[in-house]
């Protein structure tokens, strides 16, 4: 059946949005800012971005950036935030202060009562690809601080004391505030903490990690969530806090940064600027939205995901893997319904020219106008989405696709399926509701298009019983383990043909996942070319923060230290410079070996398998959050899924996670598993917090 513009009554629907973005503290000022072609990419403050200290324009110095530029949101922007939401400034991380911020906003969008009816059953599911700013800042000096003391202690750094003192006003620091830190910022889950806890919410709280296309990824999640009437309503988008220095780094070092400002689509672009905010809606089934007389934003009519499976690099965009996601989203939609698509557009060449050559080649005929929300807020990464989604609701509501006016020299050919208006153009209403199409990319080669329906009151709406969705049963066909002291990193590396200068850059679970899911196989007596490797997804579960990405926050940080000991002796600064070259030097592999997301992504590639990848942080609760997750997928898609943890535990001296023996389970509809013959472990009947196997 053709799913061209109708509705079931499950179907879900957007019934609020809002937003704190760069110089735009709500959605009309973000469409206000959308309209007049407001670039907010510009220098970052120089106390988030120390110029003498972290910037070169020679690209090949170690451990500096070429760029300081960004779209960041101002600290008197963050305190006009904190005063719409009756936050405190100085007791909330701007993460915190941005996504509570949001949420209040897409809240207020529904009617008088909606979130009241199902407040207990309200989940809440962020794109988030990294710790917050400060947290890795906190965690970098209390680790600084017990290195200091220890060597006071021994007496091996002259002036130990002085030093220390010295550190502390530097980052402004005093006792009672590290003590209460500790803990604190150990878990970027506290945001969803924090947003439960000020609208007193009861459902599921869980961060999606699909690096850049996290926001699009979580929604897919949200959906799944709300067609299965596991909730009631969800609280999901994209948030992003994380301008440190060592993301200018790593992106510059791969690469990937532009020296001045993005132009996305543009034959001039040298690469992305980073961009930082939070974006959040509110979902409902249709038929729960129409009860409550919400005001529907738009209809997810479908979102279609892929992994490029074995691919030249995790960072390279795939032709194949883009028009996979095209064509899983528009599997039974007609692609010439399409009025307008939202790219991924970072303004890199080699994604700029992949995308418009995946669109063309998918597309073929006609001409649809394209653009990209990153022109003027730069890569907002984890929310980045998100901003693409939100920028469409406010073009529906409008009924204006927005010029890019920056194009002098387009990329996208005139005799192709697609072009970039550089003056607005008013949308004609048609017999049909308009459609939007919007895509995202990640780092580890995933990939996600999502179509988005304008809602109009007189659509049919068809009628589905929910005793009849169908519920697959799932089983465990398979499940394996790798203990770090009983893995060759060297011979597992060589095997999947990991570059050996490689793997100092490379945090070791990434690897250890990888052993895993071969030990899974060889236990279970699987072939893996039984698989359909298009159907099988893989779903990784880790709280955010490796600690190789920490390890490379020590690196850079070298110079915030030194800066501070403007008086050192000789055998001080010696202590600074090999303590920072206890790190790797910063390369092109450090990007991949500090993305959570990258473990799962990892899989994919090794195997060949291109279903979808992402990472679930639920705090010490992930693997149960993500087996949920996964139950969920196999009964909405009949899929494969591999899903990949580990023993979590918090040190609390510290301050970091300890990982201990990776697992994988091998999940799988018993319809599947019977018709295949594959050995039965296990049913899953039902999946809580406390599971465990």
């Amino acid at each position: 059946m053709k799913k061209d513009f109708y509705c079931n009554n499950n179907d879900v629907c957007i019934v609020g949005i809002g937003c704190v973005l760069p110089e735009a503290n709500n959605p009309k000022a973000f469409w206000d800012n959308i309209l007049n072609g407001h670039c907010s990419i510009r220098e970052m403050p120089e106390e988030r971005f120390k110029k003498h200290l972290y910037f070169s324009s020679d690209k090949n110095e170690e451990d500096k950036a070429y760029s300081n530029k960004a779209a960041f949101i101002s600290d008197d922007q963050l305190k006009e935030t904190c005063k719409n939401s009756g936050l405190d400034f100085s007791n909330n991380n701007r993460l915190q202060i941005m996504s509570i911020e949001a949420t209040r906003q897409a809240l207020s969008c529904l009617r008088s009562g909606s979130l009241k009816k199902a407040q207990k059953n309200t989940s809440v599911f962020l794109g988030c690809m990294e710790m917050e700013e400060s947290f890795i800042l906190e965690k970098i000096f209390l680790h600084r601080e017990r290195s200091f003391k220890e060597y006071i202690k021994r007496g091996r750094l002259k002036n130990g004391k002085r030093i220390f003192e010295a550190i502390k006003k530097h980052f402004n620091k005093d006792d009672k505030f590290n003590e209460r830190a500790k803990i604190a910022s150990a878990f970027t889950t506290s945001v969803l903490n924090a947003i439960k806890k000020r609208f007193d919410i009861g459902g599921e709280g869980i961060l999606i990690d699909a690096a850049c296309a996290s926001s699009l990824a979580a929604l897919d999640v949200a959906v799944g969530a709300l067609r299965s009437y596991k909730t009631d309503l969800v609280i999901t988008g994209g948030i992003e806090g994380n301008l440190s220095v060592e993301t200018f780094v790593l992106f510059s070092k791969v690469g990937a940064m532009s020296a001045g400002i993005c132009h996305p689509f543009d034959k001039s672009a040298d690469g992305l600027s980073q961009g930082e905010g939070a974006v959040i809606f509110i979902l409902q089934r249709v038929e729960d939205a129409l009860r409550d007389k919400n005001k529907i934003y738009g209809v997810v009519r479908s979102v279609g995901g892929s992994s490029d499976g074995r691919s030249s690099s995790l960072f390279s965009p795939s032709l194949g893997g883009q028009i996979l996601a095209y064509e899983r989203a528009y599997d039974g939609i007609d692609k010439k319904s399409v009025d307008y698509i939202e790219c991924h557009g970072t303004g890199t060449k080699i994604g700029d020219a992949m995308e418009i050559k995946s669109l063309n080649e998918f597309f073929n005929k006609g001409r649809i106008p394209i653009g990209s929300i990153k022109s003027l807020i730069g890569h907002t990464k984890a929310a980045a989405c998100a901003a693409s989604i939100l920028k469409c609701i406010l073009m529906l509501e409008n009924k204006v696709i927005p010029p890019s006016k920056y194009i002098k020299s387009s990329l996208a050919p005139q005799s192709g399926a697609v072009y970039l208006n550089n003056a607005p153009v008013n949308i004609l209403r048609k017999d049909k509701p308009l459609r939007f199409g919007i895509s995202s990319f990640g780092f580890g080669n995933i990939n996600y298009h999502f179509i988005l329906d304008e809602f109009r009151g007189g659509d049919k709406l068809i009628r589905l019983e929910k005793n009849k969705i169908p519920q697959e049963k799932i089983s465990i066909i398979g499940n394996g383990f790798a203990q770090p002291d009983k893995i060759n990193i060297k011979s597992l590396a060589t095997s999947f043909k990991i570059p050996l200068k490689s793997i100092p850059s490379i945090d070791k679970t990434q690897l250890l996942a990888l052993a895993s899911v071969v030990d899974a196989f060889e236990r279970s007596n699987i072939d893996i070319n039984s698989f359909d490797k298009e159907r099988v997804s893989v779903i990784a579960a880790f709280s955010l923060g490796l600690d190789f990405a920490l390890d490379f926050v020590e690196r850079i940080r070298y110079f915030e230290f030194k800066d501070a000991l403007d008086f050192v002796d000789k055998k001080s600064l010696d202590y600074m410079v090999n303590y920072k070259n206890r790190f790797p030097v910063i390369t092109e592999d450090t990007g991949h070996g500090v993305l959570n997301n990258v473990i799962a992504g990892r899989i994919c590639n090794a195997f060949d398998f291109k279903g979808k990848n992402f990472n679930v942080d639920s705090d010490l609760c992930s693997f149960p959050a993500a087996l949920g997750i996964a139950v969920r997928e196999i009964e909405r898609w009949g899929n494969i899924i591999i899903l990949v943890f580990c023993d979590e535990k918090l040190n609390k001296t510290k301050t970091r996670v300890e990982r201990n023996n990776i697992s994988c389970l091998l999940l799988a509809p018993l319809s599947l598993a019977k018709k295949n013959n594959y050995p039965i472990f296990k049913l899953i009947k039902e999946v809580n917090y406390n599971e465990q196997l």
